[in-house]
């Protein structure tokens, strides 16, 4: 299965396609993990790649010089990788429309395969702080990149300044989002030193923990 992860720039993408990667692993099939974050991304799987391969997990991302680069290149084994129905793909898709405009030329090598596409939202970063802006959001990036969102993720978070009421509330907005675009919110996602702050009974959605990989810049 291909699953896709896609969302307006710093809505967490990269963290939770490195754990739905390794949770997957975990399940004992070949997982691969695919940057396409193209165009200066803070966060990128390819800076993990080392500690990724340790644990079995197979980065595809360029190569060589042009791994340290922002420009707009894109790993040369993909269809390869799509083409492998007994693994699971985990693509990383970079934000705004060039991610999307680059999923969007691949679609021919996605054809014929199982998909999954899921929008990772944090309700707390500029344009998806409102049920207006995701919903406009989902429906810009969905049609940049001629995929249908199949899976909501809410993302909602503070970085350390993160509270239950914080991940209440991106569920409340999401649950809103789901509603009119009939788009289910399959996660909460929490990370592991959010988790024991938080009383998951309260929370509405199936809970996803995640631990950081990713360091600022």
């Amino acid at each position: 299965m291909i699953h896709i992860l896609m969302g307006p720039f710093g809505s967490g993408k990269t963290e939770i396609s490195i754990n739905l990667a390794l949770k997957l692993r975990v399940l004992g099939k070949k997982v691969f993990l695919v940057d396409l974050d193209v165009i200066t991304p803070y966060f990128r799987v390819r800076d993990a790649e080392d500690l990724l391969a340790q644990m079995s997990i197979h980065v595809v991302t360029v190569s060589g010089e042009l791994k340290h680069m922002d420009l707009p290149v894109i790993p040369s084994q993909l269809g390869e990788v799509f083409s492998q129905d007994d693994s699971h793909v985990v693509t990383d898709l970079g934000g705004e429309d060039n991610g999307a405009r680059v999923i969007g030329s691949l679609k021919p090598l996605l054809e014929n395969h199982q998909i999954r596409a899921y929008f990772v939202v944090n309700v707390f970063r500029p344009f998806t702080e409102s049920v207006e802006k995701i919903i406009q959001e989902i429906e810009r990036l969905s049609s940049r990149s001629r995929i249908k969102i199949d899976a909501l993720v809410n993302n909602a978070n503070l970085g350390p300044f993160s509270t239950e009421e914080t991940v209440i509330a991106g569920e409340e907005i999401l649950s809103k989002v789901s509603r009119i675009t009939k788009i289910k919110v399959l996660w909460t996602v929490l990370s592991e030193d959010l988790l024991a702050s938080i009383n998951i009974s309260n929370l509405k959605y199936p809970v996803f923990v995640i631990k950081r990989f990713m360091k600022e810049p």
